[in-house]
């Protein structure tokens, strides 16, 4: 049975990721944890602490109360699934200290969340919640942009550049998924030429044993700016649903998205994007 986190602030924003979760693995058993953390604002902390420190704890207790209340309501209103069992927790703490306790108290193996999209994937990398969950966690995560709506992945694209040898046990998620919503995986190999290396070729051979059983297909793209080569290719597809990388490929993570300047692409603000995480 799958264990997924999916924390939330009960905006709508974090409702979607939940909501395409739910959606994404509809046929598979999964024990989702639904997270909420809180934290009296720094104002109101230093004011009580100041004065009453007993007025403080009420505070505390009544963010606690409510917090378990919206999420027996949020939990309560989603589709029902025999496949699927919920759990809910309420945490007073800070947000990334929360979420990496509940991944190791619940042996997590995916968290499933929602990030603004307006400003394009920059901001899943760098300042948001979802980037220190990516860098400080080792779960795979699924960033869900606020303006994504869920349908069925007909087309999943791993952007890659060889330069990786990749582990079966890594990419293992990816296929199952694949698998499951009989997903086609579009391997783009981004390159300023195109030319592979020795070593290069032989990463690529390996990808391929991997994905014999899924539909896949190999694709080369030259273009310096790997950001509009990864958007065209997704808008000329018309039917990618994911993208899906390897963190622990930080120097190609880099020149895709680690930019002077912030492009505003439509596979940012709309596709979800799967980071799978490098098991060593």
């Amino acid at each position: 049975m799958k264990r997924i986190l999916l924390p939330t602030d009960f905006s709508s924003i974090s409702i979607n990721a939940i909501d395409y979760a739910v959606s994404l693995y509809k046929e598979s058993k999964c024990e989702f944890y639904v997270l909420n953390v809180y934290r009296v604002p720094y104002a109101t902390n230093e004011e009580l602490m100041e004065n009453d420190a007993q007025q403080l704890a009420i505070v505390e207790a009544e963010m606690y109360d409510a917090s378990k209340k919206s999420l027996k309501e949020l939990v309560t209103g989603l589709e029902k699934n025999e496949n699927h069992v919920f759990h809910t927790i309420s945490d007073y703490n800070f947000f990334i200290n929360s979420v990496k306790q509940a991944a190791k108290d619940q042996d997590i193996e995916l968290i499933v969340m929602g990030t603004k999209g307006a400003t394009g994937a920059k901001e899943i990398f760098l300042g948001s919640n979802t980037g220190d969950v990516l860098m400080k966690t080792d779960c795979n995560v699924i960033a869900v942009p606020e303006n994504s709506v869920y349908k069925s992945p007909k087309e999943i694209v791993f952007p890659t550049d060889f330069k990786l040898r990749y582990e079966l046990k890594d990419l293992a998620p990816l296929i199952e998924l694949a698998r499951t919503n009989q997903s086609a995986l579009r391997i783009l190999h981004l390159s300023e030429d195109g030319q592979l290396t020795q070593e290069q070729e032989s990463n690529k051979q390996i990808l391929e044993s991997y994905m014999e059983s899924v539909e896949h297909t190999f694709h080369t793209l030259t273009n310096i700016d790997f950001e509009e080569a990864l958007n065209c290719f997704a808008q000329s597809r018309g039917n990618v649903d994911m993208i899906a990388m390897i963190s622990g490929h930080y120097n190609f993570f880099q020149r895709l998205f680690f930019r002077p300047k912030v492009m505003e692409l439509s596979f940012h603000t709309q596709i979800p994007l799967y980071v799978l995480h490098h098991k060593e």
